[in-house]
């Protein structure tokens, strides 16, 4: 393949010579193949598959939390609607209980402003969570 480079640009100034082209010693496709796990395991539970009960969790947060804000943020139109990742995910990790409530509502204020505490964030964690129908992790993953 010829290089894009000007002549001179390839020369090495001791020799005259052309520097040899780079090598790739990890194809793309290869460094994807081997990251694509990791990136799927990072995320929450149900992000792969359905989950009518967190759905209807969310739903839930909608419809009773949905005016309120955390920070500056409103948690109908910007963080459920939106839809926000983020939220999305921690709060898919708190419904799971895979955080506590009171990790969750630190994270969010975190992320998103405003206290710990605040209105949205109360109201968020006042809506009723199903038992887990998810297995724990690694729990009939074989």
């Amino acid at each position: 393949m010829p290089s894009l480079l000007p002549e001179f640009a390839r020369l090495r100034p001791a020799s005259g010579r052309p520097a040899p082209e780079p090598v790739h010693s990890v194809s793309s496709a290869r460094l994807v193949a081997a990251l694509l796990p990791l990136l799927i395991s990072a995320c929450a539970p149900d992000a792969w598959r359905p989950d009518n009960p967190y759905d209807a969790f969310l739903n839930a947060i909608q419809t009773r939390c949905g005016d309120l804000q955390i920070g500056n943020r409103r948690i109908g139109d910007d963080l459920v609607n939106g839809p926000d990742a983020y939220f999305l995910d921690v709060t898919s990790r708190y419904y799971h209980r895979e955080i506590s409530a009171w990790n969750y509502a630190n994270a969010l204020s975190a992320s998103f402003g405003g206290a710990s505490d605040s209105a949205g964030i109360r109201c968020i964690l006042d809506v009723q969570r199903t038992p887990d129908p998810l297995p724990p992790l690694g729990v009939g993953a074989y």
